[in-house]
């Protein structure tokens, strides 16, 4: 073979190549998260606005519930329904910070500027419970509802019409708590997490880093590093924590889980609101640098 129909051979074989890989670099799916060795895509579900405060999922209906504000300094708290892709803003409540849901009624608690409201999806009204004096903070429902006041220490309890503390919480200035299947309070105070086991008078220091918490579907906590975008979850048998992946880019600030246990998350860095599905591919996650400037990388694997 001469010389010259030797490199004619050999670019067109490149050029096989070259088309190869960009058809198969095309049909790569995105991998926004890797979470348990499996990519997971997301999907917007709400943008253009600025968003604050806690998210919540009326699990049996499968809403999500939220606040944002419009270009024009409007305040809604909206109700997004992931099944059947609909939105509505939920009547006469404006500025609302904490939400949760009472998963048994499908009735959901939020926090105003001061007090907080019951709002019934099933009626499409809302009410005022109470607090006026008080502007809270943060919400959970479990069983009960449990929620935290601004500038205030402690968490508090209401039940039956009636308000009051956990004494074992009250030296506590509380950022954050979720409350897990087994009633256990994880909450994290001056930067570090702590607990109180359910029947317990004492709270445990439970790990010194900061976290976003949410419990999931069944009601098992999880722990999602805001700074290095890694996502933990509780080990229950052991005690201790496990890493189940990462996020693949953005900050994310505020997580919960939907009726399949899929993750919804507010990502502070574009002020949108995501929701992971997984795409089945496989991928590993990496980590870079080390103590505060630690960041989590996510990859796809190439089979």
């Amino acid at each position: 073979m001469s010389d010259r129909k030797f490199k004619t051979k050999m670019k067109v074989l490149s050029l096989l190549l070259l088309n190869l890989t960009g058809a198969l670099s095309a049909r790569r799916p995105h991998c926004h998260a890797c979470l348990n060795g499996i990519c997971h895509s997301r999907s917007n579900v709400f943008s253009a606005h600025k968003i604050s405060g806690q998210l919540a999922v009326d699990l049996t209906a499968n809403i999500l519930y939220f606040h944002y504000r419009t270009n024009r300094s409007v305040d809604h708290t909206g109700a997004f329904d992931l099944n059947d892709v609909k939105f509505k803003v939920v009547p006469k409540t404006g500025f609302t910070f904490g939400r949760a849901v009472d998963q048994t009624t499908r009735d959901v608690y939020m926090s105003g500027t001061v007090g907080i409201y019951q709002y019934s999806p099933s009626t499409n009204t809302a009410k005022s419970v109470g607090f006026f004096d008080k502007t809270v903070w943060h919400l959970q429902y479990k069983n009960k509802l449990y929620y935290s006041v601004f500038r205030s220490k402690g968490i508090y309890v209401y039940e039956k019409k009636k308000s009051y503390n956990i004494p074992a919480l009250s030296s506590f200035r509380v950022d954050d708590f979720i409350v897990d299947k087994r009633n256990d309070i994880y909450f994290m105070s001056d930067s570090m997490i702590y607990r109180l086991k359910n029947g317990t008078k004492r709270a445990e220091f439970f790990i010194d880093e900061i976290f976003s918490l949410a419990t999931d579907k069944k009601g098992e906590v999880h722990f999602i590093q805001p700074a290095s975008r890694g996502v933990y979850k509780l080990d229950y048998s052991k005690d201790s924590l496990i890493e189940l992946g990462a996020f693949g880019r953005g900050t994310p600030f505020r997580v919960v889980f939907d009726a399949d246990n899929n993750i919804i998350y507010h990502d502070v860095d574009d002020e949108r609101i995501y929701y992971l599905t997984p795409n089945y591919s496989l991928c590993t996650v990496s980590t870079k640098g080390r103590g505060r400037h630690t960041k989590k990388y996510v990859a796809v694997t190439v089979e």
